[in-house]
């Protein structure tokens, strides 16, 4: 019994579309590896925005031997009446390799059958690897692929590094161009070199000291841990909408959080306006007091360590700024008329 250690290394994936991959990864894994008759342990699936992995324990290293039953003719469409074998039996023994001696005659529902019975010895899981690892990818459904180069291969995003270990080996696979090896790759800006691994275990210690938390679960606690922390050196509690948790979660391959304000005028807007801009548009977190009222803040989560956190905290009080005078200004615009002197503006509408 061995590891299988898969990574699909790729540009940014869409945030909606991982854990839907991540799901469709471990269960065509299950299917693939049980019609090829191999045993295998616990399946685990990761991934990040670059990176989707399987992890199998314990997968058989060969198949298991087999006989295989090869049902044909009749007995009395193989023999006549003396038992000398008829043309049927000699060309059903002859297409499965054997001689007419070595055929069966098994009772069945239907009666009596001739059967010939083949041995078949196991493959060496390593050789069947490279078909089942070439299933997943193609395979893989997303709300939208792309192509790239003159490859032809439809993903969701292109991809640019495959990691595919078996028993402490590479497994010998090429998908569109790209070889497996056995060298992931860290964070993008704070390290983008090669790692060597050997299997899960360490796949998954060094992508932490690079700067990548792998596992969706542990980033995203990671990411509300980040959130909270932000939030509290203002005084201040977060909003932890559980869709922007899961879908910044799969934004970012390590979180950092800021905290940032906006003007106090700004809260003159709807509560549902401010929210809105902050979450949907900007994927925000708003900040409350005690109360639940909104304050002037709210939390970014960035995905780079945040050495000038002036600079950053800048940079997204400029976005949701622009954002929100635009806001402002239609609400205001929208109070200057009351609901009741719109009604004529709606009698020209069926």
């Amino acid at each position: 019994m061995s590891e299988l250690l898969f990574e699909i290394g790729t540009e940014e994936i869409p945030a909606g579309y991982i854990e839907p991959a991540l799901t469709f990864l471990g269960r065509a894994a299950e299917k693939h590896l049980a019609e090829l008759n191999l045993q295998y342990g616990n399946i685990r699936t990761v991934g990040t925005p670059r990176r989707l992995t399987l992890a199998v324990d314990d997968l058989q290293e060969r198949q298991p031997d087999r006989v295989v039953e090869h049902t044909g003719p009749s007995r009395q469409a193989g023999f006549d009446t003396e038992g000398n074998p008829s043309k049927a039996a000699m060309g059903f023994a002859r297409s499965r390799g054997i001689a007419v001696e070595d055929l069966k005659i098994v009772e069945t529902p239907k009666g009596e059958y001739l059967v010939a019975v083949e041995q078949v010895n196991g493959v060496a899981t390593i050789e069947l690897l490279p078909d089942v690892l070439a299933k997943l990818v193609r395979e893989m459904p997303f709300p939208k692929s792309m192509r790239w180069g003159d490859g032809n291969i439809a993903f969701a995003r292109p991809i640019q590094w495959l990691v595919a270990i078996f028993g402490g080996k590479v497994v010998d696979i090429s998908i569109d161009q790209v070889r497996a090896g056995d060298s992931t790759a860290g964070h993008r800006f704070m390290a983008p070199g090669p790692i060597a691994v050997t299997g899960f275990d360490e796949y998954q210690e060094k992508l932490l000291k690079n700067w990548v938390i792998v596992d969706p679960a542990e980033r995203r606690q990671a990411v509300v841990d980040e959130v909270q922390k932000a939030a509290s050196g203002h005084n201040g509690t977060p909003i932890l909408d559980e869709e922007l948790v899961n879908t910044v979660t799969n934004l970012v391959e390590i979180p950092w959080g800021v905290c940032g304000s906006f003007d106090e005028k700004f809260l003159e807007l709807p509560r549902e306006v401010l929210v809105t801009s902050m979450r949907e548009h900007q994927k925000y977190f708003p900040v409350a007091d005690a109360r639940g009222d909104l304050l002037p803040l709210f939390v970014a989560v960035n995905n780079t360590r945040v050495d000038d956190r002036e600079l950053a905290v800048n940079g997204h009080q400029r976005v949701l700024r622009a954002r929100l005078e635009d806001g402002l200004f239609f609400f205001r615009e929208d109070k200057k008329s009351r609901l009741a002197d719109r009604r004529q503006d709606l009698e020209g509408i069926v």
